[in-house]
């Protein structure tokens, strides 16, 4: 279903059925491509989900819908467009960027790689998010970052009511105003360690660093119900 020219895969989705531009994805990869643009996704969900390529970038010629390059591993996926709900869900590596705006629950789950959004997100970006990073370069919706685990998360603009509630671990940076903070969701000093750590991810995107200080949010620990000890306990057990 692809035509592959000098290592570059083109697949027209239109009339296909989502498992057979994916199908076709997946071909394409292992016949040795490099690049893959996929021509009209008109907004469909499920779109380059499950995909394990270290070395293909792969772009969404227009919006993509719900659960867009979820779970995948190694890819650098670019929507060029607007993305719907749970874009990069669980994720285990790569990057995706959204040059548009994304729906809730971006970034959910993650575990490693690197989800970018040009435009703002809707409700609980980044949620119980257990490594990777996530970047927003306008603005969150309510619950950002709940139960987030590991990881990081910056935005840029402001992040509505709930931020960061009950988060275990993880760090979310945001540069504008932060409606509530969610519980055991606690503000601690903005350090140089940190600025070098924006200035070279906002960076990456040509994103404004010399913008008023950003806030940075960590977890309290006041919600722990367990010990650091116990998977040494659980061991020890075994």
């Amino acid at each position: 279903m692809a035509q592959v020219t000098a290592g570059t895969a083109t697949i027209d989705a239109g009339g296909l059925e989502t498992r057979e531009v994916n199908r076709a994805m997946k071909g394409a990869i292992a016949d040795g491509a490099t690049e893959i643009r996929v021509l009209h996704p008109a907004g469909r969900h499920s779109l380059g989900v499950a995909l394990k390529a270290d070395a293909v970038r792969i772009v969404f010629d227009g919006p993509v819908g719900w659960y867009a390059a979820g779970m995948n591993h190694g890819p650098a996926v670019v929507v060029e467009g607007s993305a719907g709900w749970a874009v990069g869900e669980c994720m285990m590596g790569g990057r995706i960027e959204v040059h548009g705006f994304a729906g809730s629950g971006a970034a959910a789950s993650i575990r490693g790689g690197l989800v970018y959004v040009n435009g703002d997100t809707g409700a609980r970006a980044g949620i119980a998010m257990k490594g990777g990073t996530l970047i927003v370069a306008g603005s969150v919706g309510y619950m950002t970052g709940f139960m987030m685990q590991k990881g990081t998360i910056i935005v840029c603009g402001d992040a509505a009511d709930g931020l960061g509630d009950s988060l275990y671990d993880g760090t979310i940076y945001v540069g504008g105003r932060i409606a509530s903070r969610g519980a055991d969701a606690e503000i601690e000093e903005t350090t140089d360690e940190d600025r070098k750590v924006l200035a070279a991810a906002l960076g990456e995107f040509g994103l404004d660093t010399g913008m008023p200080e950003f806030t940075k949010i960590r977890s309290g620990r006041k919600l722990w119900n367990f010990s650091s000890k116990e998977p040494e306990l659980w061991a020890s057990a075994l």
